[in-house]
C-alpha cells in the first residue's frame, strides 16, 4: 500500500485482504487509528480517522481501492 499521507480523493492503492476487517467489494473502509488495520466505515465512528477507501474489487489477497474520502489533513 502506498503511504497514505500521499493519498487524495480519487486515487487508487492496494490493500491486504488480512489488513480488512471481513472485506466486501462496494463497501467503504476507514484505516484504524495507529495501526494498519481498516474497518468498515461508519460517518459517526470516523471523527479522528484519516482516510476511507472503497474497494472495487480483490484478487487473491489484494484489495483493489479507490480513495473516496480524506476526512482531515493531518494523517
Amino acid at each position: 500500500m502506498q503511504n497514505v499521507e500521499r493519498l487524495e480523493v480519487g486515487m487508487t492503492t492496494q490493500i491486504g485482504t488480512d489488513q480488512v476487517s471481513d472485506p466486501q467489494v462496494g463497501k467503504e473502509y476507514v484505516r484504524a487509528l495507529d495501526s494498519n488495520s481498516w474497518l468498515l466505515f461508519a460517518e459517526d465512528s470516523a471523527e479522528e480517522r484519516s482516510i476511507v477507501v472503497r474497494i472495487d474489487s480483490i484478487e487473491g489477497d489484494v484489495c483493489h481501492c479507490t480513495v473516496t474520502r480524506r476526512l482531515d489533513s493531518s494523517v
